[in-house]
């Protein structure tokens, strides 16, 4: 019997662990969990059963065959997890003796014998016992709304109650018991699914009365039976699927967008560095006091962009302070230019403070100038909101209004 019945309990535990397993893989496809009312199922069935007992194997199998009826309610949690409670009402047939050294065989067990004594000293023995236990259910299979067989393992804990025949009725004490085993479930229609059960039940050694023999003893069950899916809602609902495909595209369009942005910006800032650097060359081949040529002049008022600021500041960022380093460098060339600084904003806020944040945007420039050491003469000229050079309407055009622009004249 224990073999049996382990036999049942180790193929049970490596089914359940290979579904969860495929479950988690991903092999399982996704589907919504169901509500708290939808996914319930009544089992109802009957069949034989068979105990095992110390004095059992006395007796043939067939001489020990009784009843077993059992009713479940439970629900599927996902396509391969549920729950059950289940009520096993079984006959126990099977052999006892009473007068026995090798066990302990107690008083209720003696109620348990009846007939005649045979030439071995056993008598007959019967007793029914109720089992109540609680079950994890696993699908083994993929599931699909309308496959025709689910392979379900199940295991699960309970409590079992003994009753008596006759004379000998009523209840005895019980024990705790471990369930296990395997449904073979055929689909008959959306409502309805037809059940043949294969479980086993252990409990402690001395369930049946005597004490002290093999650790454990039970019955093992084959039934037959009937499943009635519950309510309105007895499938899964696949979860659909959610298309990305219009963001990835919004995503990857800004991407480009960015990365040719920052290719323009790059290409202009090393025209700018090489202009720089061939004004430098020319500057640095000619006296000091030399008198830049006409074409010269026009180089250097062509060089230098505006430099701009963020909105309402006059503080300068680092690109404009290498702006303003480079003009520096070149200025300090020469004792006969005058740099001419002219602030502006754009039409956010009033004209009066406008026409200061433009002051002190030039004040800034000149005060970076001076820092880096030019010398020459500065000129810091407000213009406010007056001179813009693009319009106020847009982002863009505010940014370019936010400016001082560097002019150098050459005496």
């Amino acid at each position: 019997m224990k073999k049996i019945l382990l036999s049942i309990f180790i193929i049970t535990a490596v089914t359940t662990v290979v579904a969860q397993t495929d479950s988690i893989s991903g092999t399982q496809e996704p589907y919504l969990v169901p509500k708290i009312t939808q996914n319930w199922f009544v089992s109802i069935g009957g069949g034989a059963n068979i105990y095992f007992g110390e004095f059992d194997k006395h007796g043939s199998l067939d001489k020990r065959v009784s009843y077993v009826g059992k009713l479940a309610i439970g629900k599927w949690f996902t396509p391969t997890i549920g729950f059950r409670a289940q009520f096993d009402l079984a006959g126990m047939k099977g052999f006892l003796n009473p007068y026995s050294t090798q066990f302990t065989v107690t008083d209720i067990a003696r109620n348990h014998a009846y007939g005649t004594m045979d030439e071995s000293g056993y008598y007959k023995e019967k007793f029914n016992y109720l089992n109540s236990h609680l079950d994890l259910l696993v699908s083994i299979f993929k599931y699909k709304e309308n496959r025709f067989y689910q392979l379900i393992p199940y295991l699960g804990a309970g409590y079992v109650f003994r009753f008596g025949y006759g004379e000998n009725g009523g209840i005895h004490e019980g024990e705790f018991t471990v369930n296990t085993g395997i449904i073979n479930r055929f689909r008959l229609s959306k409502t309805f699914d037809l059940d043949f059960e294969l479980g086993g039940m252990f409990a402690n050694q001395r369930f049946d009365g005597v004490h002290g023999g093999q650790m454990l003893e039970g019955g093992l069950t084959a039934t037959i039976g009937l499943n009635i899916k519950l309510g309105k809602t007895k499938t899964f609902k696949r979860q659909e699927k959610c298309d990305y495909s219009t963001y990835e595209n919004q995503i990857a369009a800004a991407k480009q967008e960015h990365n040719d942005n920052v290719k323009k910006l790059s290409d202009d800032l090393s025209a700018a560095k090489q202009k720089i650097a061939n004004l430098e060359q020319q500057l640095s081949e000619k006296p000091k006091s030399e008198k830049p040529t006409v074409d010269e002049q026009k180089i250097i008022k062509e060089t230098f962009d505006d430099v701009l600021f963020e909105i309402d500041s006059d503080k300068l960022k680092d690109e404009a302070k290498m702006q303003i380093d480079k003009v520096a460098d070149i200025l300090k060339k020469y004792s006969n230019v005058t740099v001419k600084l002219s602030g502006h904003t754009d039409s956010s806020g009033s004209i009066s403070y406008n026409q200061q944040l433009s002051q002190r945007r030039a004040e800034a420039v000149k005060k970076h100038l001076q820092e880096k050491g030019v010398n020459a003469v500065i000129e810091v000229v407000a213009y406010g909101e007056e001179r813009s050079v693009a319009t106020n309407k847009t982002t863009e055009g505010r940014s370019k209004n936010r400016r001082t622009e560097i002019e150098i004249y050459i005496k």
